[in-house]
C-alpha cells in the first residue's frame, strides 16, 4: 500500500483535500513571489533609473512566457502527472530567482526573471493546479479550487511586506536569493504527495461512491458531455468567449500588481505602509477565494464573477482618487475591495472552463485559459507604464483596466449561453 493510500485509509479523510492543501501551499510560495514584484519594481527604479515602461517590461516578459507555456504545461501535466511537472517548475523557479540576484542590466533580468522564473511559475500556476483539483472534485469543485487558490492571497499577505522589509535591510539582490531558497525548500518536497486522479488510488471524485456522484457541470446547468477533446473544444464559440473573459480577468489585476505601490508612493504614501496594506489585501484575497468558490457552487460562476468584478472596479476607482491626505480609511477600503476582486478572477474563470469542458483534455483547456491570462497580464503592466511615461499619470491606464473588466464580465456571461445554443442545435440536427 502506497503512502497516499495509507493516509486516506488510516485517517478516513478524502485524499483530495490533501491535494488541495499541497496545491494551495505551492501557490502560496509561487504567487507570493510573483505578487511581491510591486516591491522589487520600486527598488529597481531606484537603482537603475529605468523608465516605468522598461521596468514593467520585465514582468510583462514573464507574462508572455506564461501565455506561451501555459498550454504546453497543461499538456505535460496530462501526460506526466503533477509530481514530475511541478517538481521541474520548482527547480526552474528557484534557479531563476538565484540568477536574478546577480544581474546588472535590463536584458539580464528579462532573461533570468522574465524567462526562467516565468516558466517556473507557469508550470506551478493556477491553470495546472486547478486541473489537478478539478479531477478530484465534482460536487465541491468551486470550493476546492477556491481554497487552494487562497494560497495566492496568503502568499501576498506574507511575502509582499516581508520582501519590503528584506529589501530595506539587505537589498533586493539578497531578497531574490532568499526567495529562491524558499521556493526550492518548500515546493520541492511537498509535490511528492500529489496524484493526478483519484482513480490512481482506487478512489472517486469527492470521496463518494459511484452511485453518489453528481452529474458534471451542475454549476452552470449545461447538457452533459463527459469527455471533450481539445479539437472539439476549440471548435465551440463558448471556448473563445472564455478566452476573452480570461484576457480581461487578470490583465487589470497584474497592472495593479506592478504599479500600485508606485502609484501610492507618487502621492506621498510611505512604501512600507503601502506594502503592508497590499499584503493585507492578500489576506482578504485568501478569504475571498474560499467564499467566492463556495458561493459559485450555489448561485453559479457568472453571478459570483459579477460581484467580484464590481469590487475590483471600486478598488480601481479608489486608487485613482487616492491622496496622502486622505489615505487612511480609503487605503484600507482599497485593500479590502482589491482582495475581494482578485479572489473572484482566476478561480471562477478556470472553474467555468472546467464546468464547460470536462474530460481528459482538461489540463490543455485550462492551459489555454492560462495563456489568455498571461496575454492580458503581459499587456496591461507594460501599457500602464507606457501611458504613465507619456502623460505622467496612471488615470488613462485605470480607465482602460475598467473597460477590460466589463468586457470580461460580458464574455463569461455569454459563454454558457453559447454552449446551450450549440447543444440545442446539435440535438435538433439529430432529431432530423
Amino acid at each position: 500500500m502506497s503512502i497516499p493510500q495509507r493516509i486516506s485509509t488510516k485517517t478516513g479523510w478524502f485524499y483530495g483535500w490533501l491535494i488541495v492543501a499541497v496545491c494551495g501551499l505551492t501557490l502560496l510560495v509561487a504567487f507570493g513571489i510573483r505578487l511581491s514584484f510591486t516591491v522589487f519594481f520600486v527598488a529597481l527604479l531606484d537603482e537603475f533609473g529605468w523608465s516605468r515602461a522598461s521596468a514593467a517590461l520585465i514582468f510583462s516578459v514573464s507574462m508572455i512566457v506564461f501565455m506561451l507555456f501555459s498550454t504546453p504545461a497543461g499538456i505535460a501535466l496530462d501526460r506526466w502527472g503533477p509530481r514530475r511537472v511541478f517538481g521541474a517548475g520548482a527547480i526552474l523557479l528557484a534557479l531563476g530567482l538565484l540568477l536574478s540576484s546577480r544581474v546588472h542590466s535590463l536584458n539580464q533580468l528579462a532573461l533570468t526573471y522574465g524567462l526562467i522564473v516565468g516558466i517556473g511559475i507557469t508550470i506551478l500556476g493556477l491553470g495546472p493546479q486547478a486541473s489537478v483539483i478539478a479531477r478530484w472534485f465534482q460536487r465541491y469543485r468551486g470550493a476546492a479550487i477556491g481554497i487552494a487558490f487562497a494560497g495566492t492571497g496568503v502568499g501576498s499577505l506574507l511575502l509582499t511586506p516581508g520582501v519590503a522589509f528584506l529589501i530595506s535591510q539587505i537589498g533586493w539582490r539578497w531578497a531574490y536569493a532568499a526567495l529562491g531558497g524558499l521556493a526550492l525548500l518548500i515546493i520541492g518536497p511537498i509535490v511528492l504527495f500529489l496524484r493526478l486522479t483519484p482513480a490512481s488510488l482506487g478512489l472517486y471524485p469527492d470521496g463518494e461512491k459511484p452511485s453518489q456522484l453528481v452529474p458534471q457541470v451542475t454549476a452552470v446547468s449545461l447538457p452533459p458531455k463527459t469527455n471533450w477533446t481539445m479539437r472539439q473544444v476549440i471548435a465551440t464559440p463558448s471556448f473563445w468567449l472564455v478566452i476573452v473573459a480570461a484576457l480581461g480577468a487578470i490583465g487589470p489585476l497584474r497592472m495593479l500588481t506592478v504599479h500600485q505601490l508606485a502609484a501610492m508612493a507618487d502621492v506621498g504614501i510611505s512604501r512600507l505602509a503601502a506594502a503592508g496594506m497590499i499584503g493585507f489585501s492578500g489576506l482578504v484575497t485568501a478569504v475571498a477565494f474560499v467564499i467566492w468558490g463556495a458561493i459559485s457552487d450555489r448561485i453559479g460562476r457568472y453571478k459570483t464573477y459579477a460581484l467580484g468584478s464590481f469590487c475590483l472596479l471600486a478598488a480601481i476607482a479608489i486608487l485613482a482618487g487616492l491622496r496622502a491626505s486622505n489615505s487612511g480609511g480609503w487605503l484600507a477600503a482599497y485593500a479590502v475591495l482589491l482582495g475581494l476582486g482578485e479572489g473572484s478572477r482566476s478561480p471562477l474563470v478556470t472553474a467555468a472552463a472546467s464546468d464547460l469542458f470536462p474530460g481528459t483534455a482538461m489540463g490543455a483547456v485550462n492551459g489555454a485559459v492560462g495563456s489568455a491570462f498571461g496575454a492580458g497580464a503581459a499587456l496591461f503592466p507594460w501599457l500602464a507604464g507606457y501611458l504613465f511615461d507619456l502623460s505622467g499619470t496612471y488615470q488613462f491606464a485605470f480607465q482602460l483596466a475598467a473597460l477590460a473588466i466589463l468586457i470580461s464580465l460580458a464574455a463569461l456571461w455569454l459563454a454558457p449561453k453559447a454552449r446551450r445554443k450549440q447543444a440545442n442545435a446539435m440535438n435538433q440536427g439529430r432529431k432530423r
